[in-house]
């Protein structure tokens, strides 16, 4: 009893923590998505509204997602034509935010590479204390965990949806100890790029991408349990 009190233990530890790797995944590849980029600025009439030229405009996205991927070091040298002016796109405000941001992303990545650390520890311990049936306590585990995170994604996207101005600004309380976010479009062009419409379209993906990566462990935790029950069951009959 105590044997299966620890397997069970160390695979529900394990399945919660591939939840922050599936997260962070799922914002990475919304983020880091140039067709996202393009599709949404055609959809939001973005280089009109900001007066830049659309492959300037592209231009200066590839350059901002470089920072905050730690790919370049500073803002501050961007540049561009801007309703027939040639300046820098981002103001020092702008600039100070985007360093809250990338600082944001990088601590997301250790979060992530701890947990894959934990996970493959953890994997190490629930091998040693359950051996062949290592998997079968997972897939149990994942499961369970799977019933409850369905739910909470349920409620969490009706909640975005119902009011997402209101749930994306407590998001920003609670990840930036200052007011920076805060951009005016008449000035900052970055709220331009990337408005709020633009936001509830990548939140509405990175879910949609957490909940596939979700799914399908899911069903692999299911026919894994499915398949070993058959195989009792043929084991039984002989």
């Amino acid at each position: 009893m105590k044997k299966k009190l620890i397997c069970y233990t160390v695979a529900v530890m394990i399945s919660l923590l591939i939840y922050p790797v599936l997260l962070v995944t799922s914002i990475d590849l919304v983020t880091f998505s140039k067709s996202f980029y393009i599709n949404q600025y055609k959809r939001l009439s973005t280089a009109e509204t900001i007066g830049i030229d659309n492959d300037e405009l592209f231009r200066v996205t590839w350059e901002l997602l470089d920072y905050i991927k730690d790919g370049r070091d500073s803002l501050s040298d961007i540049k561009a034509e801007i309703k027939g002016e040639v300046r820098p796109v981002f103001n020092e405000r702008e600039i100070a935010h985007m360093v809250d941001v990338k600082a944001l992303f990088q601590f997301a990545y250790r979060v992530r590479a701890c947990s894959i650390l934990a996970i493959l520890l953890l994997a190490v311990v629930l091998i040693a204390a359950a051996g062949k049936k290592a998997l079968l306590y997972f897939a149990r585990s994942f499961l369970w965990t799977a019933c409850v995170l369905i739910v909470l994604l349920t409620v969490l996207f009706i909640l975005i949806k119902s009011n997402f101005t209101y749930y994306w600004d407590q998001f920003h309380y609670l990840f930036f100890d200052n007011d920076l976010w805060l951009l005016n479009p008449e000035t900052d062009i970055m709220i331009l790029m990337v408005p709020e419409p633009f936001f509830n379209s990548a939140v509405t993906r990175v879910l949609a991408y957490f909940s596939l990566g979700s799914i399908v462990l899911t069903i692999v935790s299911a026919a894994l349990l499915l398949f070993s029950g058959r195989k009792a069951g043929k084991t039984a009959n002989r």
